[in-house]
C-alpha cells in the first residue's frame, strides 16, 4: 500500500516540514526521495500482510502521554557523565531538557533519557531518548536488529508499523522505524552522518508523527 505525502505544517519561519512520499520504485529499490527540497520518507519494503507487529527492539522512551513541549532552557542532570554530557551538547540548543544517563547497549557511547524541550505545534511526547553509536558499522547493526523485530504492514504516515527511510539532506538522513500495538505507537529514527539515534512513543500516532514533523534536534 502506498500513501500520499502528508501536507507540510503551517507556519512562518519553519524549516520545511518533513514528509513522507512513497511509490512502488522507491519501495523496490530503497531509494531516497527528496521533493522540493523538503524532507522525505521512502518505504523500505515489507510483507505487506496484515501479521502481528512487535515493538522495535533496545531502548526506548520511557514516557507514553503527550505533554506540552519543555521549557525554555535545557536542563541536563548533573550526574550526566562526560560522554553524555558530550552527547547533549551536540544537539541544537534547547531541543532536550531534564536529561538523564539511560543504558548502553553494545556499540552505544552515550545514551540518554530526555523531555523534549524546544516547542513545537503538535504536543511533545513525554520522553525522548538519544544514542550516540561508537561508529557506522553499530548503527547500521542496532538498525538491522530492530528491524529485524518488526512486522512491516503498511506506512508510518497511516499509524502502521513499517521500515522505511527519511531524507533531509545529504548530511541530514537515516533510517525510520515506527511500530504500532494497541495504545502505544513508537518511531525509531537516526541521523546517519552523526552516528545518533532518537526513539519516542505515544498512544496517539497522528500527534506523535505531527510533533516529529516539527522536532529538528540536530
Amino acid at each position: 500500500m502506498w500513501g500520499s505525502a502528508l501536507g507540510a505544517h503551517p507556519g512562518a519561519g519553519r524549516r520545511p516540514a518533513r514528509r513522507w512520499w512513497s511509490s512502488p520504485l522507491a519501495a523496490a529499490t530503497g531509494v531516497l526521495l527528496l521533493v522540493g527540497g523538503g524532507l522525505s520518507l521512502a518505504a523500505c519494503g515489507g510483507s505487506g500482510s496484515d501479521a502481528g507487529t512487535h515493538p522495535a527492539a533496545g531502548p526506548s522512551a520511557s514516557g507514553g502521554s503527550a505533554r506540552p513541549a519543555g521549557r525554555a532552557t535545557p536542563e541536563p542532570s548533573g550526574t550526566l557523565d562526560a560522554t553524555d554530557a558530550h552527547l547533549v551538547a551536540m544537539l541544537r540548543p534547547f531541543a532536550v531538557t531534564d536529561c538523564h544517563t539511560a543504558p548502553r547497549g553494545a556499540g552505544v557511547s552515550a545514551a540518554v533519557d530526555c523531555v523534549p524541550g524546544v516547542s513545537t505545534a503538535a504536543a511533545a511526547p513525554g520522553a525522548v531518548s538519544v544514542v550516540r553509536y561508537t561508529d557506522a558499522a553499530t548503527l547500521r547493526a542496532d538498525v538491522g536488529r530492530r528491524s529485524a523485530a518488526l512486522t512491516d504492514v503498511g506506512e508510518c504516515s497511516r499509524g502502521q508499523t513499517s521500515i522505511e527511510r527519511w531524507a533531509h539532506s545529504s548530511r541530514r538522513r537515516g533510517t525510520f522505524l515506527c511500530s504500532a500495538v494497541p495504545d502505544r505507537f513508537s518511531v525509531f529514527w537516526t541521523v546517519d552522518d552523526e552516528l545518533l539515534g532518537f526513539s519516542a512513543e505515544d498512544s496517539d500516532a497522528a500527534r506523535l508523527l505531527a510533533w516529529w514533523r516539527d522536532y529538528d534536534p540536530v
